[in-house]
């Protein structure tokens, strides 16, 4: 009898081995979610389209179209994406992520209008503390000229942010619109610090110390053209001194800008400037690209 029982026990624990573990059933949006966590994103789109065809709508979530639209944009179908966006909000849901998203695709599609307006719906409903939104937000409302929104934004930048090239080209470009000339003056030594061929930063430095020379030479000449006594010509030969150290401060930049752009553009200066200190080879050489 106690044969017979271990005979039966052996054979059902056979049979219990060859029958095998229960399988495990994987639903289109489990695999979605795998395929994004291994960067598959054609595979994991594919997944998401599967599981909206099979699953009631009333039953999908609204962050479910919001995540399967970052991965279309991923998987680099923006059409899809602003489909699945476009449902997402039916169903009153938002991220920033989503937002960011949409921001980025009429980004691509130079849609500046539409790009701001994803951007500041992030500022306003999720936060202005968004460095990458922010610096995005700077470049549009620079190229714009909305420069008080602009230097809004400028204010609610990291100190990492505002020490970027990027942000202070635009907030350079914000004060200059703005004519606010001492920080002005401020962010071209800043610039020029980070990078000693900054162009706009050479340029507000050259013609800064051009024309401090060239309007203190027209206003002390008049002076003395009008009243021509000893006393007034010795103190324009004074004031001309100041000329002089005045075109000596704009120089270096002029030849650094002929360096990187050599031209009509910079000749002028350069030629009025070799004028003054009574170099008539230089003057004349400059004048030749003015022409």
């Amino acid at each position: 009898m106690a044969k017979k029982k271990l005979l039966w026990v052996a054979v059902m624990a056979l049979f219990l081995a060859s029958c095998g573990a229960p399988k495990v059933l994987i639903t289109p949006k489990t695999e979605a979610t795998n395929f994004e966590a291994t960067g598959n994103y054609s595979q994991a789109l594919t997944a998401w389209t599967s599981y909206f065809e099979t699953t009631e709508i009333e039953e999908v979530a609204g962050a479910d179209f919001a995540q399967a639209a970052k991965t279309a944009f991923k998987a680099g179908n923006s059409a899809q994406a602003i489909s699945w966006f476009d449902q997402a909000r039916y169903k009153n849901y938002a991220d920033v992520g989503m937002y960011q998203t949409l921001a980025a695709i009429y980004k691509q599609q130079d849609n500046l209008s539409k790009e701001l307006s994803a951007l500041e719906y992030i500022t306003e409903n999720f936060g202005s503390d968004n460095s990458e939104v922010n610096t995005r937000l700077l470049a549009i409302y620079t190229e714009i000229d909305a420069n008080d929104k602009a230097l809004a934004v400028w204010e609610t930048l990291d100190g990492t942010s505002k020490n970027k090239e990027e942000n202070l080209d635009n907030y350079f470009e914000v004060n200059k619109a703005l004519e606010n000339e001492a920080v002005c003056d401020s962010l071209a030594e800043v610039l020029l610090d980070k990078n000693p061929d900054h162009l706009d930063a050479l340029e507000w430095n050259a013609k800064k110390y051009y024309w401090a020379g060239q309007k203190r030479y027209e206003r002390e000449m008049a002076k003395y053209n009008a009243n021509k006594t000893r006393k007034n010509y010795n103190t324009l030969l004074k004031e001309l001194d100041l000329v002089t150290a005045d075109f000596k401060k704009a120089l270096p930049y002029l030849n650094k800008l002929w360096k990187l752009n050599p031209g009509k553009e910079y000749a002028g200066y350069l030629a009025n400037i070799y004028a003054r200190f009574g170099d008539e080879d230089k003057t004349e050489y400059y004048k030749n690209y003015m022409k």
